[in-house]
């Protein structure tokens, strides 16, 4: 892979990682609370971070605790919904849908922080809003036969939603806190607001705690290794690796799960990754700056 970039390296694993953990939700959410599956990743994602801010002799709740407040509430929030969507939709329909976070971000980042969205910047928006319809296949285009499910449809654009005012808000403390601080909030909250909302608890089996504790494993380390891609590489490389995810969401649910994706899913899914590396262009003129923390 001489051809790879190290941020490209780093984003390449990290994807493959969080690609794993993506499934892992999956499998384990065929019996397990949505709700319990990510209180263990809170408590371990909690843990880990502890340990790297110690080492690193820095004080765990930062200066801008208001805004690291949000950041943590939001985390959980945002990635509740987002479990919730990779449980009850096909793996590849689920995380096209996710992916398109980038898209919502530059809109909000012009809407919000007056940032200069490009003309390539904003024909990469509408041609992935059109991929995401395609997706979706609302009713009255589509008919009410290829709808997606309406309620299953809300709760993945309200993570969405979600997760794109978390990376507003990692790109409003990254001026002032260490990276570390900033991913120890989300795994936090979701640890003390987790137990809250849960409903029934089931006790796993021995194949269901390996796959709620690959959920913590992969997307933890997944995580890390993303945010050090973001770190050193521009934006245009790191849309590209990073949309690799879909591909490995549409490989591991036919190897795993039995999922097909049909040509809506595919077409879709095509758009939204060809408007997301158009829009990854578009960043090298400061006009979409990526995230230092690249998940909810």
């Amino acid at each position: 892979m001489n051809f790879l970039t190290p941020g490209m390296r780093y984003m390449l694993l990290g994807t493959f990682l969080f690609s794993i953990g993506s499934l892992c939700v999956k499998l384990a959410g065929m019996r397990v609370p949505t709700t319990e599956i990510l209180f263990v990743r809170g408590v371990i994602g909690v843990f880990l971070c502890w340990f790297v801010l110690r080492r690193a002799g820095i004080g765990v709740f930062g200066k801008r605790k208001f805004v690291l407040f949000m950041r943590g509430l939001l985390g959980f929030t945002s990635m509740l919904a987002e479990f919730y969507t990779i449980v009850h939709l096909p793996l590849a329909d689920a995380l096209v849908l996710l992916f398109s976070h980038p898209i919502v971000v530059a809109l909000l980042g012009w809407a919000i922080l007056r940032e200069r969205l490009s003309k390539g910047g904003l024909a990469a928006v509408l041609i992935s809003l059109v991929g995401v319809t395609v997706v979706c296949r609302p009713g009255i285009l589509f008919g009410m036969g290829n709808a997606m499910d309406p309620f299953l449809l809300g709760v993945a654009l309200l993570a969405v939603l979600l997760t794109s005012f978390a990376i507003l808000t990692v790109r409003s403390l990254a001026k002032t806190e260490h990276p570390a601080v900033v991913m120890f909030y989300p795994p936090l909250f979701i640890a003390l607001l987790a137990p809250i909302f849960a409903g029934e608890w089931v006790v796993p089996t021995a194949t269901e705690w390996c796959t709620i504790l690959g959920v913590a494993l992969f997307m933890n380390m997944g995580q890390y290794y993303m945010t050090r891609g973001y770190a050193i590489e521009s934006a245009a490389r790191i849309c590209g690796v990073s949309s690799l995810e879909i591909v490995f969401a549409v490989i591991w649910g036919m190897m795993f799960l039995g999922e097909i994706p049909d040509i809506w899913t595919v077409l879709g899914g095509s758009l939204i990754v060809f408007g997301t590396l158009v829009l990854g262009k578009s960043g090298r003129k400061k006009s979409f700056t990526p995230p230092q923390v690249p998940s909810a």
